[in-house]
């Protein structure tokens, strides 16, 4: 059997991590930006001295950084989300990755809409600072009240001109979160679909990977039992090469269903690969664990198989079974491996067998 590969992180973390830098932080900060006074970044002063209006205004440097740092961060959310989700599906699940990618590029592209927001509020509210600072020096040199009335209401147009700005700003940012919002769930979707196997419905093999790294993490931390079987069609080439690969999917479906019957809800079942299954039973040990191979491999093995449409007798199939516990210490790649020696084990010794902790002919 092939080595295990295992993955030390979830595509979900990897997900999720990408989302939140992107848009857990900037989004819901950005829109309380632009719903508050204008007061934190700019500062209106006005004296009365000898009858004269003076008017000062000044940048808050602070504020303009902090924007800054939004948009850094809504770049290197759009850069990791890429490189994360880039990577996850194999070759052989290539309409999921296509999924997957298409909803990371319309995501890439909300938050670049994101970004364009930021930067026009920003644009705004210097064009808001330079109107104030030319009110400053117009204001100081005016002498009559007429003059100084005619400044006041160009202050009041720009001041309605950036309420205007800001409302439509925060308008434009609530339909991109809910865009992204929408795209969040579809990248859950596709992510839930590359886990899958399309033909049985179960587990594929990147679910089993992170299914028992986390199991034997559990395991080890908790001192818990934690057995998995490991099971194969027996002779099933042969039955591809006499009935077909078509004859040969459905008794591995119906080898899926009687599994997939026999085990609690709590337990993970994945296509390992080809004719080949893997069982993970947190809680549960050898014994129990050898106890419910072999009454999977007496169903499994007491059908009479025939092509319906012909009414061609295919006749009995067997699968033979491989069962371990985990032992304290044991990384899930040791811990596979031994169950796949014990897979061996039952089919070097006649195929439609368990071994196990009771072995059973």
């Amino acid at each position: 059997m092939p080595m295990v590969s295992f993955f030390h992180s979830s595509i979900g973390q990897k997900i999720a991590l990408a989302a939140v830098a992107a848009c857990g932080i900037i989004l819901p900060a950005f829109l309380a930006f632009v719903l508050i006074d204008l007061a934190p970044l700019f500062v209106l002063r006005t004296i009365a001295h000898s009858g004269d209006l003076i008017a000062g205004a000044r940048y808050n440097f602070v504020s303009i950084l902090v924007l800054c740092v939004l948009a850094v961060a809504a770049c290197g959310g759009i850069w990791l989300l890429a490189r994360m989700v880039t990577p996850l599906v194999s070759r052989d699940e290539r309409a999921d990755a296509d999924r997957v990618a298409g909803a990371s590029k319309t995501l890439g592209r909300e938050l670049a809409n994101v970004l364009a927001v930021i930067r026009r509020d920003i644009a705004n509210k210097e064009a808001y600072a330079r109107s104030l600072a030319n009110a400053q020096a117009r204001l100081a040199k005016l002498t009559e009240a007429e003059q100084v009335r005619v400044v006041v209401s160009l202050l009041v147009a720009e001041n309605e001109r950036m309420r205007r700005a800001s409302v439509d700003n925060r308008r434009k940012l609530e339909a991109c979160e809910r865009e992204i919002a929408s795209l969040e769930a579809n990248l859950c979707q596709a992510e839930k679909a590359t886990l899958k196997d399309p033909m049985t419905g179960i587990g594929n093999r990147r679910l089993f990977n992170e299914a028992i790294q986390k199991a034997v993490n559990e395991s080890n931390a908790r001192k818990t039992p934690l057995s998995l079987i490991m099971c194969d069609i027996d002779h099933f080439k042969r039955i591809n090469d006499t009935f077909g690969h078509a004859v040969g999917d459905e008794i591995i479906k119906a080898l899926t269903r009687i599994i997939a019957s026999s085990v609690r809800d709590a337990d993970s079942v994945a296509r390992y690969g080809g004719e080949e299954f893997a069982i993970i039973l947190s809680g549960i040990g050898e014994q129990a664990a050898t106890t419910m191979a072999e009454g999977m491999r007496r169903q499994f093995g007491a059908k009479q198989f025939s092509i319906r449409k012909t009414n061609q007798k295919i006749g009995r199939v067997t699968a033979s079974f491989g069962v371990v516990e985990h032992r304290p210490g044991d990384d899930a790649e040791t811990f596979v491996q031994r169950a796949d020696a014990k897979l061996y084990e039952a089919k070097a010794r006649g195929r439609d067998r368990v071994a196990g902790g009771e072995d059973y002919t």
